[in-house]
């Protein structure tokens, strides 16, 4: 057991560096512990790497990882902690106690998966606030241009390796409930603090049109560019979101069947030509895709508030800059953190669920 009395400061002094204690093949608990204590000690941050001894996932992964082994480096498959895993985590030659690289190998199919692609975002921008430096590759670009991704992998290692030496700190997993970076005099706060930010505020799209006809007898050309527009201005969107604003577009207040109606099969046109995306019942551009817009909703007023019109796409979008703001965050203050990005000051049961929605679709992989 390590313990101290002291008050303001401690100071610690070793003739090594924590890095260099490699605890994998320790079978008790006190080189750990120690190991934990000199990091904390020299980064002031609570860190634990947790190679989980699962093997590599994909024959890709472990061709990957030969090839790492084959540079001298040490390469652990599936490295994590409190249900966030890296395929590869590379560790330094000399201090095999300490992570130089996390490395990720993301197959075919993950070029056309979507919340794949977004959770995973999610993921490394947590980890990289908690100290990961990552390097990526793809599986196409390893079979069909292996030469020049084997020499990218090997550059991203030796320059890994230099920065540690130079005095970076090791690139390890710290747990979620590890306490945040303090001065020796700060008391230790029992939870992380939950930044405000300001998001851009909420607009409607409104093209209002010339025309005296009723939206529903409109042209279908004329209905799918204005639907466009809509989508374009104010997606992700509803299909019923988009026939209102269609219907006030040509001045009228309400969005009846019909008008619901046309505006589905414009949509539907439109997603069929391959000009807009739709997933979970809203639509969005490419570019809304890549990214996700986050909006405040403060000045806003009825459906546009109702949790089920808010896609899971900028809800993500919205826990995502929370997990980044607020790293190690408990899912309540996630949850209450995004719905402040969202513009709502208390969190209802409905929109409590939705987020929450979100928030376990990003993880339910990792687990």
């Amino acid at each position: 057991m390590l313990f101290t009395r002291a008050r303001l400061r401690c100071e610690i002094f070793a003739s090594f560096d924590p890095g260099e204690l490699d605890v994998s093949r320790a079978s008790r608990e006190g080189p750990r512990v120690l190991k934990r204590f000199l990091e904390f000690a020299k980064h002031r941050q609570l860190v634990e790497h947790m190679p989980t001894g699962e093997e590599a996932d994909t024959p890709f992964e472990e061709d990957v990882a030969d090839t790492i082994r084959s540079f001298g480096f040490l390469a652990d498959p599936q490295v994590g902690s409190a249900g966030f895993k890296i395929d590869l985590g590379v560790r330094h030659p000399d201090r095999p106690g300490s992570y130089l690289l996390a490395v990720e190998c993301d197959g075919a199919t993950y070029h056309s998966a979507l919340w794949a692609r977004e959770r995973d975002r999610l993921r490394q921008s947590v980890l990289e606030h908690l100290g990961w430096r990552f390097h990526r590759i793809w599986s196409t670009d390893w079979f069909y241009n292996r030469e020049r991704e084997i020499k990218r992998l090997r550059e991203a290692l030796e320059s890994a390796k230099r920065d540690q030496e130079d005095g970076s700190p090791p690139k390890t997993i710290e747990k979620p409930e590890a306490a945040p970076n303090r001065t020796h005099e700060e008391p230790v706060a029992p939870l992380p603090e939950v930044e405000e930010r300001q998001m851009p505020r909420y607009e409607r799209a409104y093209f209002p049109t010339a025309s005296n006809c009723e939206p529903h007898e409109a042209h279908p050309y004329e209905l799918r560019e204005l639907a466009l527009k809509v989508v374009e201005f104010e997606g992700p969107i509803s299909a019923e979101e988009t026939a209102r604003r269609i219907s006030s577009c040509y001045g009228r207040e309400r969005a009846g069947r019909r008008i619901q109606s046309v505006a589905l099969d414009a949509l539907q046109t439109l997603k069929s030509s391959g000009s807009i995306l739709y997933d979970d019942g809203f639509y969005f551009t490419q570019a809304q895709r890549d990214e996700t817009p986050v909006r405040d909703r403060t000045d806003e007023a009825g459906a546009t508030l109702k949790a089920e019109s808010i896609s899971l796409l900028e809800i993500r979008a919205a826990l995502e800059i929370a997990l980044a703001d607020n790293a190690g965050a408990e899912a309540d203050d996630l949850i209450r953190a995004s719905a402040r990005l969202l513009g709502f000051k208390r969190v209802g049961s409905d929109l409590r669920a939705r987020i929450a929605q979100g928030l376990e679709s990003q993880t339910r992989d990792d687990a």
